[in-house]
């Protein structure tokens, strides 16, 4: 069962009136800022002019609910910000929590936190029957990642074959707009997992418990349409993905389009001044974008990285096509492949995982219920949209994937990104590269060969940078 906790909320305070204080949430509060953007006058003030000729808050928040948030004015409804934290809840659903690009997200890492048998969640599958199957079949991965562990291999790539029905935890800084689809489309079909409509229900209920006008309000808005896009993998066949895919298999990202409106020098002066007014116009005039082959795993990760648009090919298309071929569909991280033993457990149990969820498919379960026994190393495919920011600036994606503590996956796409663009555009190889080449100093905690090919570098000046 998904547990939330709500911390916080916000905004709302407390106004003088009549000699005590008078409670505004946030309704009333957002309603009434909305109000006095005609106005200039601050919220205390307006509530205060509305006590005074004995008008309620209340109904004049109503009102602009009635007529602003309802018709879509977006400005309302990303006003009302959460603060909650998300546990017993799986994989799969964080996959989706996360998603959405106007929120903020710190999860529990299965890259430090091991495993146990404990750890996993099963969906509420129709007979006692397929629950045994799935429960075997989870317990088994468990059982491999622990010998997987036994035999060396690290935490974080042993991670690749337990299924997404692992638990995990997080919390969440989030505005109501955030998951107003969620809230919206409780009714989850066939396809998406079913903690999904538990999120929603216990979501809806603290929203509306907070702000129940603008949540009322917004839902009011019925158009699937209205809310910003966010990647979801648990859905129909995609006609998009198909056509992208036709007649490839890849291992690597490929580059399949470069939109670059910067003129060579020029670039090169304005980042050497680090004037960022200036640098901060190149963001919408360099746009690449890749189609990307990812386990679950690194997929997980990388949609964390929000200022990177991502679209994302059904889970479903992904896991066909891993049952006609599992060796090529499967991706075993690199203390996995390097000793043939390991490689071979890991195989044998990820195709476990396929079979079991194919058998479940096949009976009846409903795809959004069968998916969470299928393993993080499945892989599908990504395209994504990487602007000025995230090729250019230290902050962003290339620059800090490339490090040598970012995940290998994401590591591998992000020097092959690199090396595509620089290819078409070398103008850009002295501003592009690793987190330290942009900065000058290592920020991480133990300094790696890598800045060697960039600056001069020690331990003397690590220590130093380190304190400065």
């Amino acid at each position: 069962m998904v547990e939330l906790s709500l911390y916080s909320y916000g905004p709302r305070t407390s106004v003088e009136f009549g000699g005590g204080r008078f409670d505004v949430g946030p309704d009333v509060f957002i309603a009434v800022e909305g109000v006095g953007t005609f106005e200039g006058v601050s919220v205390e003030r307006k509530i205060q002019s509305l006590l005074s000729a004995g008008k309620d808050p209340a109904k004049t928040a109503a009102k602009v609910h009635r007529e602003s948030t309802q018709r879509g004015h977006a400005s309302i409804t990303t006003s009302l910000s959460f603060q909650l934290e998300v546990r017993e809840c799986s994989r799969a659903l964080s996959m989706l929590l996360v998603a959405p690009p106007f929120g903020s997200y710190l999860q529990e890492s299965q890259r430090r936190a091991s495993v146990t048998h404990s750890s996993l969640i099963t969906p509420p599958l129709p007979s006692e029957h397929h629950v045994k199957i799935f429960e075997e079949t989870a317990h088994r991965l468990v059982d491999g990642y622990k010998q997987l562990i036994e035999n060396g291999v690290t935490l974080e790539d042993a991670r690749y074959v337990l299924p997404l029905c692992t638990k995990t935890s997080l919390f969440i800084s989030c505005s109501l707009e955030t998951y107003a689809p969620f809230i919206q489309h409780r009714n989850i079909g066939e396809h998406l997992p079913y903690e999904v409509h538990e999120f929603a229900e216990k979501f809806y209920s603290l929203a509306k418990n907070v702000a129940p006008m603008m949540v009322e309000a917004r839902l009011m808005i019925k158009h699937p349409l209205v809310s910003y896009p966010f990647p979801n993998p648990f859905k129909p066949s995609d006609p998009f993905f198909s056509k992208q895919l036709e007649g490839k298999d890849l291992d690597e990202p490929l580059l399949l389009h470069l939109q670059n409106l910067l003129p060579g020098k020029l670039i090169r002066d304005v980042f050497a001044a680090h004037v960022k007014e200036l640098v901060d116009t190149v963001n919408p005039l360099i746009n690449a974008v890749t189609l990307e082959p990812l386990s679950l795993v690194a997929y997980h990760q990388a949609i964390r990285h929000r200022t990177v648009p991502t679209a994302v090919e059904s889970i479903y298309t992904a896991a066909e096509r891993a049952l006609k071929n599992p060796e090529k569909n499967i991706i075993p991280p690199p203390d996995v492949k390097t000793n043939p033993r390991n490689m071979k457990l890991f195989t044998q149990l990820c195709i476990e995982s396929l079979e079991c969820y194919d058998k479940l498919v096949k009976d009846g379960c409903r795809l959004g219920d069968a998916a969470l026994i299928l393993p993080q190393a499945l892989k599908l495919y990504v395209v994504r949209a990487y602007n000025g920011f995230n090729l250019l600036y230290p902050s962003g994606f290339v620059a800090t994937r490339t490090c040598s503590y970012a995940q290998w996956e994401e590591r591998a796409i992000a020097y092959k990104l690199l090396h595509e663009v620089v290819k078409r555009a070398p103008e850009l190889e002295t501003v592009m590269g690793e987190k330290c080449r942009q900065l000058g100093y290592c920020p991480e905690k133990t300094w790696c060969p890598i800045i060697l090919k960039y600056h001069k570098y020690s331990d003397e000046l690590h220590q130093r940078m380190q304190k400065s």
